[in-house]
């Protein structure tokens, strides 16, 4: 791809039968104090405004993350599972692609992520959710936002090692979406960048990762989006490659603290 779970012991038998009813008037009275006790506490909680348990705080933002091109869901377990033992909710965290692994239209793709938003905004009830892309899937992503019914629906965008600008390694153009962005002067980009790089900043928080030894995405600035909250690059000997750009421990923590910093904007 270039971009891309103890059964409680029963109570024992009472030998002598002489016994049973007064056990059995026990066992009544015990169940009767525990029901009152609980419709008491009930009342307690309600007086006092306290929420249910059954309706916790909705806390993050759903994060849907979406592999580059040819990957698959699964691409994108290493950061699920980073964000999930970190606090954030197992049920608001998705993996996805579109029906062509980011590898046809890319447009097409961005009509897909569309269904997929208001999917996952229904099943949370958040009102918007964050997009943590990588490689081509950040184009259509950006597509989303700006030509198709985002800009509402997306409170942050994360683009890691993404061809904002085209790439030099371009030896994949049997796949359409790597047509699109063979080079910064496709049509497919010269649409996408303009007038801006970052459509709706004002309300859409936006942040790129990129690293000095990604090889597929080259040059490496142009992973980077002018006008973006964040430009972040990682260099030195550390520095991932593209396909580990995504399960990196310090990209994985920028972008945690990025989202956390943000999400009161």
């Amino acid at each position: 791809m270039l971009f891309a779970s103890t059964t409680p012991r029963g109570a024992s038998s009472t030998p002598t039968d002489n016994r049973r009813p007064v056990r059995a008037r026990r066992l009544l009275s015990a169940s009767l104090a525990a029901l009152l006790t609980t419709s008491l506490l009930g009342l307690a909680a309600q007086a006092s405004g306290a929420a249910p348990q059954s309706a916790p705080a909705a806390g993050h933002d759903p994060v849907i993350m979406i592999p580059g091109m040819t990957g698959t869901p699964s691409s994108m377990n290493p950061m699920k599972s980073n964000l999930q033992s970190n606090g954030w909710p197992a049920d608001r965290l998705f993996t996805w692609t579109d029906s062509s692994s980011m590898t046809q239209d890319l447009a097409k793709a961005a009509q897909q992520l569309s269904v997929k938003v208001d999917q996952v905004r229904s099943q949370t009830g958040a009102d918007k959710v964050v997009l943590a892309t990588w490689s081509a899937s950040t184009l259509a992503a950006r597509y989303y936002i700006k030509d198709l019914d985002g800009a509402d629906k997306v409170s942050q965008y994360i683009g890691f090692a993404g061809p904002q600008h085209g790439t030099a390694n371009n030896g994949c153009q049997w796949y359409v979406s790597c047509q699109q962005f063979a080079s910064p002067n496709t049509p497919f980009l010269k649409a996408l960048n303009s007038p801006t790089e970052v459509p709706y900043d004002d309300r859409i928080d936006y942040l790129t990762i990129r690293s000095t030894a990604d090889y597929n995405a080259t040059p490496v600035d142009t992973a980077k989006l002018a006008g973006a909250d964040e430009n972040y690059l990682m260099s030195g000997p550390t520095a991932p490659s593209h396909f580990m750009i995504i399960s990196n421990a310090t990209a994985l923590a920028k972008m945690r603290s990025f989202i956390t910093a943000h999400e009161n904007d």
